[in-house]
């Protein structure tokens, strides 16, 4: 779909004269537009509707990141078409990530999370970390009986929402999708986080848990225990002494977690009498049998 650049231009008071579009997702459709200084410029097309609330949230967060070294684009114009600065680096795919760039994705989340610790300004994200699982339970007769192992999904669901780690402390304003996509690199160095659509406040272990799979567990690909180690290594360097058990309990909270975004919004597209075909529930089947001392090895 093409872009209007006189309209563009006169939103945000900026002559354009070239896009080129860089992803066209659910939630958003971004693309670079240059100007006529060649100047250039991130544009965001949110693709649902986003309360004014969230919006300020982000711009707010993002000027507080960036004052305390966290790099992060800068909000120029916020909305439901937003500009962001530019910034230099690349999204990168699984087989391109190296050990150091783990390594330094976890430090840098560490880093994320020592700042946002003392991030209090209103309005915060309204989101709780666990508004996923409670979808799930809303349609649990729906899912028990659609997938034959429907009882099996729940139960665990119930089993996590019950767990004491969901209430303990360690709360801070987490990303909660930091994916390898929402990450820039300069080389092996981050130069900048991106997304904050899922932010909320949580525990940080739920933040690193979903990191570590996400990083080291590409869809429909194998688990790679080094690079597992290495952004866990990360991590550790700026934020020691992590409780192992917690970690196991939010590693499988977040693998639950996206698969019950994923079942909540294809339940009616589905006919029942299947098994739940979720990439993050193979990995949840996979990685909940893991030994967590090894993996997290030093």
């Amino acid at each position: 779909m093409s872009l209007n650049l006189d309209l563009l231009s006169n939103k945000f008071n900026k002559k354009f004269t070239s896009f080129k579009k860089i992803y066209d997702g659910f939630d958003n459709n971004i693309s670079i537009l240059t100007d006529e200084d060649n100047v250039k410029y991130v544009y965001r097309e949110s693709l649902r509707d986003k309360p004014i609330e969230d919006m300020l949230f982000e711009k707010n967060f993002s000027e507080y990141l960036l004052q305390n070294n966290i790099p992060v684009r800068r909000v120029l114009y916020m909305g439901t078409e937003t500009l962001l600065e530019f910034c230099d680096g690349k999204s990168c795919q699984h087989d391109q990530i190296t050990n150091m760039m783990a390594f330094n994705a976890g430090k840098i989340l560490a880093k994320f999370h020592t700042v946002s610790k003392n991030f209090n300004v209103p309005p915060l994200p309204e989101r709780k970390i666990e508004s996923e699982l409670l979808r799930a339970i809303s349609i649990k007769d729906k899912l028990e009986n659609t997938y034959i192992n429907g009882k099996e999904f729940i139960d665990t669901v119930e089993k996590l929402l019950k767990s004491n780690f969901l209430h303990e402390s360690s709360t801070c304003i987490i990303h909660n999708d930091f994916r390898i996509q929402n990450v820039l690199f300069n080389g092996e160095e981050i130069s900048a986080i991106l997304d904050f659509d899922w932010s909320c406040m949580g525990n940080s272990l739920k933040d690193l848990a979903h990191a570590l799979v996400e990083w080291s567990f590409p869809d429909g690909g194998k688990f790679n225990s080094e690079i597992f180690k290495n952004f866990f290594k990360g991590y550790c360097a700026c934020i020691p002494n992590i409780d192992l058990n917690a970690l196991k309990y939010w590693i499988a909270f977040s693998c639950i977690s996206d698969t019950a975004t994923y079942l909540c919004d294809t339940i009616n597209d589905v006919p029942a009498g299947g098994k739940i075909l979720s990439w993050m529930y193979s990995k949840y089947l996979s990685l909940r049998d893991q030994d967590i001392t090894k993996l997290t090895e030093q």
